[in-house]
């Protein structure tokens, strides 16, 4: 009896290991061949930034194919996170290319749920029916990755983020890391930056009223042309108000000011920030390198403008 049970269970790992081995030659078989010069595309960030898959040339480059409606691809990124986590120090990036037709889904997936804080773009078409990237790329499947090598030339093409995880591992001992030699920079200083963000920073009728100031941190990306790109919101601190009209507010009154306050400077700290003029990028081996800031966007009900 024992003989037969391990037998059934010798045969069922055999058949779950050829199922997961068949994947790729199932579902992969029209993908672009390894020595393949990889197609240049420019697709759009949540946030309406082109990115071109050239600018990346010099590093290697995941495609990773997916949609938030995708249980397999949704199985896939804790995977996928990981393999970010452990190559984000190399010159290894990965490009999110999403297959959803709703902004609001996507971008509550990928950002809200996941934490996916690599780039993420969309045609937010329909698969198949409006997208272009699947025909030049020949994605039938998702998910589906693509490793390219800094030559632009295609090193894999699979279903399975085990053989991508495997691929990189062996060219790791050829992987150079990638922190940059000279970080961005917001062109004419740090100075001129804060100047930018006072100038053109809005507050609602009742944030001025109250005269109700705040410190947002932000966290974005400088991205090899200089563009910005992915702001989110770290931390709302020191909001506070400074209109004796706020002090005879009962508290009930005062918390749904506050509430409304926080959640005006969480939108206008993000869109003063995707609204910045270009930075010098980041540079390694004099090559631009996509690199990843943290400032602090202060709101000062007081300012009056620049000093004449």
């Amino acid at each position: 009896m024992k003989r037969t049970i391990l037998s059934a269970m010798l045969l069922l790992v055999t058949f779950a290991t050829a199922m997961a081995q068949d994947l790729d030659s199932k579902y992969a078989t029209n993908l672009l061949k390894p020595g393949t010069v990889a197609p240049d595309f420019t697709l759009r960030t949540a946030d309406e930034k082109d990115i071109k898959l050239r600018a990346f040339r010099g590093n290697y480059v995941v495609l990773d194919f997916w949609a938030s409606w995708c249980s397999d691809c949704r199985k896939d990124i804790p995977a996928m996170k990981q393999l970010w986590s452990d190559f984000m120090d190399y010159n290894v990036r990965i490009i999110g290319i999403s297959f959803d037709t709703s902004k609001e889904a996507w971008v509550n997936t990928y950002w809200d749920k996941y934490q996916m804080n690599w780039t993420q773009v969309s045609e937010l078409r329909k698969w198949k029916k409006e997208t272009k990237i699947d025909r030049l790329y020949h994605v039938d499947w998702i998910p589906t990755m693509y490793l390219i090598d800094p030559n632009g030339k295609i090193v894999l093409g699979t279903v399975e983020i085990e053989k991508l995880r495997a691929t990189l591992e062996e060219l790791k001992p050829q992987l150079k890391m990638s922190s940059a030699d000279v970080m961005p920079a917001y062109v004419g200083g740090n100075e001129a930056m804060e100047q930018y963000l006072k100038e053109y920073q809005l507050y609602t009728l009742q944030t001025r009223k109250m005269r109700i100031g705040a410190k947002v941190e932000v966290s974005f990306s400088i991205e090899m042309d200089g563009t910005v790109t992915g702001a989110r919101v770290l931390n709302v601190a020191d909001l506070k108000a400074g209109s004796p009209k706020y002090d005879k507010l009962t508290d009930e009154k005062k918390a749904e000011v506050m509430a409304a306050a926080t959640e005006h400077f969480r939108k206008e700290a993000v869109r003063l920030v995707e609204h910045m003029p270009k930075w010098t990028p980041a540079l390694k081996n004099e090559r631009p390198v996509k690199e990843k800031m943290t400032i602090t966007v202060e709101f000062d009900p007081y300012y009056k403008g620049p000093k004449k």
